[in-house]
């Protein structure tokens, strides 16, 4: 075992006593992980997908949070500037505290948004979970089912998604199969809309993009390619011009994804699949272009200066800090980044358009902290502070 996976090992371990959400069998999973295949390990621990992010290792837990571990020369390297006031000061149109527990007790967050004013929430108690719908106006809640756990299931619950009057997401079994669930969004019984067998080797772990599309699941594959089923059931068929592609936000998908093709710029070239348009990053001699969103993207200078630019180079904007890939800037304005001298003390949420900044109040343990979790639509942010579950909803931010 490499210095790096013993450090995140020990860390997943530590996070995994802090944070309520883990199911309990999850440190043990994570001291048999180098014992098997690293397939088999990365489809029975989907929800804790590694990435190995400049300076340090990221790795994305169970319900969404990130642990970033600062190591070697990355603990003493430039950060970013610490804020002088609290999120909720900076932008209280945009900040809610909610309880940290859902109505049986039991830990839960936000999965994504069902509508502007209602929130699709996740609840998660020693390996079975539900989803309920929150209403933020009356802070009402209901239960819209418990999510099934059949028999053979080695994945978590994955990539909740809502449309067509449905939530839908993804399980995995032992025999290298992945589960399409839904379920309607006024409750009822939760059924099995498909299976996608997850392809064998190394590589194969499941689903890494879902969404719903005019009454259909639109997904992609770790290793590659974007596939619909319709919304009520059917045959699986593959998007011809999605093929060895990622989702990353309906209609665009692209190449490299997280895993199974060779290292470079993530989303580096992407396409719209229903227009045929395709952009591809531009990047300059000795520069790394790290990752991208449809128009932004992150990348370090061959100074060393941290930048976020627009996919075809018109326009940059140089930032203190080493701003972790595992949280690309969402809504093409923000990021969130750990400040702190030697060791990271803080996360601070940024905002490239006004400049301006808030600190969430989360705190450094030695040499790592949690970053905040994030919907795959890139509008939400939320984390936990004790009993209190922080959501900051970004397009409410003028």
């Amino acid at each position: 075992m490499s210095d790096v996976e013993e450090i995140l090992r020990r860390t997943l371990g530590q996070a995994a006593d802090q944070a309520p959400r883990l199911p309990g069998l999850l440190p043990a999973r994570l001291e048999r992980i180098h014992s098997r295949r690293r397939r088999r390990a990365r489809t029975a621990l989907a929800a804790a997908a590694v990435i190995l992010v400049a300076g340090g290792t990221a790795a994305v837990l169970r319900g969404g949070d990130i642990t970033t571990v600062v190591q070697g020369e990355a603990a003493s390297g430039p950060r970013s500037a610490a804020p002088s006031e609290h999120v909720e000061k900076v932008w209280p149109e945009a900040v809610r505290k909610l309880p940290a527990k859902g109505p049986d007790g039991e830990a839960w967050r936000p999965a994504t948004f069902i509508d502007d004013h209602t929130l699709l929430m996740e609840a998660d108690s020693e390996g079975t979970g539900a989803i309920y719908a929150y209403d933020l106006g009356s802070n009402a809640h209901r239960k819209i089912v418990t999510v099934p756990v059949p028999e053979g299931t080695t994945g978590f619950a994955n990539g909740f998604a809502v449309g067509g009057g449905h939530v839908v997401w993804w399980t995995a079994t032992d025999d290298s199969v992945a589960h399409l669930w839904a379920v309607p969004l006024e409750g009822g019984k939760a059924e099995i809309v498909a299976d996608q067998r997850i392809p064998e080797g190394d590589d194969g772990s499941g689903i890494d993009g879902l969404a719903v599309v005019n009454d259909k699941i639109v997904f992609s594959l770790y290793v590659g390619g974007v596939f619909t089923v319709p919304l009520e059931g059917g045959m699986v068929e593959p998007v011809e011009a999605g093929a060895g592609m990622h989702l990353l936000t309906w209609p665009w998908a692209g190449t490299p994804g997280m895993g199974g093709e060779p290292t470079g710029t993530r989303f580096g070239r992407i396409q719209n699949l229903e227009t045929g348009e395709t952009r591809t990053a531009v990047t300059h001699p000795g520069e790394q272009l790290r990752t991208c969103g449809v128009t932004i993207c992150l990348g370090r200078s061959a100074e060393g200066e941290v930048f976020f630019r627009q996919r075809d180079g018109s326009t940059q904007k140089n930032v203190p800090g080493d701003v972790s890939t595992a949280m690309p800037p969402t809504q093409d304005r923000f990021y969130v980044s750990a400040y702190g001298d030697r060791m990271p003390v803080g996360v601070g949420l940024y905002d490239l358009d006004s400049g301006k900044s808030g600190y969430l109040g989360i705190r450094g343990e030695g040499n790592s902290i949690r970053l905040p979790s994030t919907d795959p639509t890139g509008r939400l942010l939320s984390y936990t502070i004790g009993d209190d579950l922080y959501m900051i909803d970004l397009i409410r931010i003028k």
